[in-house]
């Protein structure tokens, strides 16, 4: 334990609210000593790796303060889960009493809280994976402390945990129905029905979640929990059903789910016209593009690449044979309003990456006119005009490589440029 305290006191030895280091960032590297902890953990001395654990979590939250961007806050979690994984592996009585014991008294330090150390519910529920008729008493002293509105959910998970321990099955499922509001009760709620073989309840769950959590953004884990129960069931139609919903949400890899289900079912081709349709207006343009390409949609993704010209770098290439001179169009204009707004070397050196795309997808005269073009205007700006000197190179250098160098070099000579 001294070992370990020296250790921490070397690595938060220049920590200061008045010197952050690199831009206010604190940097700690506490990896050595996770690492050493998740040894004694796995030697089986579980109360020396704990007792590790809680001065790395104490120290933590006594330089709360001099954080900057979340850094301890981080690395508290951290250890916090640390601390869980050590309780769910300990065997002795004497272990498991010391946790409990030493959960109650973390729960209840002052240190960080002014600066966002608000971990108490995560620490009691580490120590009501050891609550007794005994020391019962002790943990609902602590829980009355925490027992704030906007900690609901956490009061829950932490009275589930001790109706399951000292009530028995039947209270705790009692308990369960009683307070699926809560997401994380629900979930327990959804496993127990998986588990028991129970999916018409599970479907349930799922669809009730769906009503009552609106996901601010991203696509609802209770989507991909129905969509289970949906494959558990082999119900072909609403796993269809379920894998649109999730398509439409923005998760692509869905798409082919989709399209297999729908041909199990022989709807593919009289679907699809619909299901494109729909992507066009819930997707973002970006993945509905993505879809295009995949269906060999060309001439929709032309119209798509006319709106949102910046796509031109990942579609040119492929549109390039078969609509060359829109893609010319599109690849000139784009290029051009870049080159316009560039500033700086590296953006510099942005447009004259693009303009090697350019003559990737195809085509010869086009990507070196332009560059002579842009060597004349921006002759005021020597970056940029390095840049392409540069990107001209390349291009040769390129050409010699792939056998076409006489092309390339004839259409260098006939805007006047040096190819040596």
């Amino acid at each position: 334990m001294a070992k370990v305290q020296r250790k921490l006191d070397r690595m938060f030895q220049d920590v200061s609210i008045y010197n952050h280091g690199n831009w206010g960032y604190i940097d700690v590297d506490t990896a050595a000593l996770f690492d050493e902890i998740t040894r004694r953990m796995e030697q089986g001395h579980y109360r020396l790796a704990f007792s590790e654990a809680e001065m790395l979590y104490r120290k933590l939250l006594e330089n709360f303060e001099c954080q900057a961007e979340c850094e301890l806050s981080e690395e508290a979690e951290n250890c916090l889960e640390l601390m869980s994984t050590i309780a769910d592996n300990t065997i002795l009585d004497e272990d498991k009493n010391h946790i409990f014991q030493h959960c109650l008294a973390l729960s209840d330090l002052d240190d960080g809280k002014d600066y966002g150390a608000d971990y108490e519910d995560k620490l009691l529920r580490i120590a009501a994976k050891f609550v007794t008729p005994e020391n019962c008493a002790d943990l609902e002293a602590a829980l009355a402390a925490l027992n704030a509105a906007w900690r609901g959910e956490e009061v829950a998970l932490i009275r589930f945990e001790i109706a399951s321990r000292l009530e028995g099955e039947s209270a705790a499922a009692d308990f369960i129905s009683k307070n699926l509001q809560y997401p994380q009760i629900r979930e327990i709620a959804f496993e127990q029905a998986i588990s028991n073989d129970n999916l018409a309840e599970a479907e349930k769950l799922c669809e009730d979640a769906l009503l009552i959590y609106k996901e601010p953004y991203g696509i609802s884990p209770w989507l991909y929990r129905l969509y289970s129960v949906h494959e558990k069931r082999n119900h072909v139609e609403k796993m269809a059903s379920t894998a649109e919903a999730i398509l439409l949400y923005g998760d692509l890899e869905h798409y082919d789910v989709l399209k297999t289900l729908l041909k199990r079912q022989n709807l593919w081709e009289t679907s699809y016209p619909e299901l494109i349709q729909k992507c066009k207006h819930k997707l973002r343009y970006s993945e509905y593009m993505k879809i295009l390409e995949k269906e060999n949609e060309y001439e929709r993704l032309l119209q798509q690449l006319d709106k949102h010209r910046d796509e031109v770098y990942n579609y040119g290439a492929l549109l390039a044979s078969r609509y060359p001179l829109d893609i010319r169009k599109i690849f000139n204009a784009q290029i051009d309003k870049e080159a316009d707004a560039a500033y700086g070397r590296e953006s510099y050196s942005r447009v004259c990456q693009h303009i090697l795309a350019f003559a990737q997808a195809g085509y010869d005269a086009e990507p070196i006119q332009l560059m002579d073009a842009y060597t004349h205007r921006y002759k005021r700006k020597p970056a940029f005009v390095d840049e392409l000197n540069k990107s001209k190179a390349a291009l040769y250098k390129q050409s010699i490589k792939e056998g076409s160098a006489k092309p390339v070099s004839e259409c260098l000579d006939s805007v006047g440029w040096d190819i040596k």
